[in-house]
């Protein structure tokens, strides 16, 4: 197996790569998708948020429908 170097700036980091790295090499799953949303760039968005935005939205396309 090719020795892969790890090009990042913080030990935090490194240490989310040797253990995705792991995950995948023992085919663990992780805990939830709420778990990986929370840990993705760009976050995780509850469902009732996303309901508020959703009901914004419609609310502003028909203004003049009420």
């Amino acid at each position: 197996m090719p020795l892969h170097t790890v090009a990042s700036s913080s030990p935090a980091a490194q240490a989310r790569h040797v253990l995705a790295l792991t995950a995948i090499a023992w085919c663990i799953a992780p805990a939830s998708p709420h778990e990986v949303a929370r840990r993705a760039p760009h976050g995780h968005v509850p469902l009732r948020v996303r309901r508020r935005l959703h009901a914004t939205a419609v609310a502003a396309l028909l203004p003049y429908a009420w």
